[in-house]
């Protein structure tokens, strides 16, 4: 679970580094660069790239074997305290931080953005699995923002993988934002025409409210997975040991290699904007 952290972490310490701020002169010049997408005159590839079946092939198949495994764990009688020292009965495998958010009042559940479970950030929609102190994190928590910025990332992720075809590397959040590191097909590069058709793209992957669902595999299921992708190939071959497993998420069309949490889906994420390449 913590195999991607190191890498997360070290990327967001080297994009302080980095002037990424683009000279509006330089704009112009570029634009007869753009990828195939945009010179289609299309926002989107069609068809899409042929990894993004496979990995959803590969998650469905795995998906339906973890839920078989949960339907057969026994369900117990919970105890989650809360903050204020209120205690909630739950049913393990079963009630999630989302239904004790809601439980208290919607518009609890509407601002939180992720849970804390036992001192360990856990999605909303995510069963608890014993009896737990349970906090309920807004965007004003810097936990909150984090998760609010890490899942806006993969919705730049979709976007990128939709317009472009590219193989994605880390996406993590940083201290004012997101980023996505990628490459695109050819050695092409993002322009700034492109930034309008990203947002569109991600207009509405939010409006589809698309769920993060969570799934753990182990390292072999995950070079499968993502064996068209030499960055995830060398995160997943230098990062996870052998025999031992980690986290993707997906969302809509996206997997990706990440051990979250996230909000419950795409639709939470309300403002978004491409500012810079």
């Amino acid at each position: 679970m913590e195999a991607v952290k190191d890498v997360v972490q070290g990327a967001a310490e080297g994009v302080k580094q980095l002037n990424i701020t683009r000279n509006p002169k330089q704009g112009k010049k570029e634009k007869k660069k753009g990828p195939a997408a945009g010179s289609s005159g299309r926002d989107e590839l069609d068809p899409p790239p042929a990894y993004i079946d496979h990995r959803i092939k590969i998650f469905e198949q795995l998906k339906t074997k973890y839920e078989s495994e949960v339907a057969s764990n026994p369900r117990e009688q919970i105890n989650i305290t809360l903050d204020s020292g209120d205690v909630r009965v739950g049913e393990s495998w079963v009630t999630t931080p989302a239904e004790i958010a809601r439980s208290i009042s919607k518009s609890l559940l509407e601002r939180t953005v992720i849970a804390q479970v036992d001192g360990e950030l856990w999605d909303l929609e995510r069963p608890l699995e014993k009896s737990c102190q349970l906090k309920l994190l807004d965007f004003e928590h810097p936990e909150g923002k984090k998760v609010f910025w890490h899942s806006s990332a993969h919705i730049l992720g979709e976007a990128s993988e939709r317009r472009f075809g590219c193989d994605r590397c880390i996406g993590p959040p940083v201290e004012d934002g997101f980023y996505y590191e990628m490459a695109l097909p050819g050695g092409g590069v993002v322009q700034q025409s492109d930034y309008e058709p990203l947002e569109k793209i991600a207009g509405k992957i939010i409006k589809e409210k698309q769920p993060f669902e969570r799934l753990t595999l182990s390292k072999d299921e995950l070079l499968e997975m993502f064996k068209s992708n030499k960055y995830k190939q060398y995160i997943i071959k230098d990062k996870i040991p052998d025999g031992s497993s980690t986290t993707v998420y997906r969302c809509g069309p996206l997997i990706d290699l990440c051990r979250g949490p996230h909000v419950p889906h795409t639709g939470r994420i309300n403002t978004f904007r491409v500012m810079k390449v």
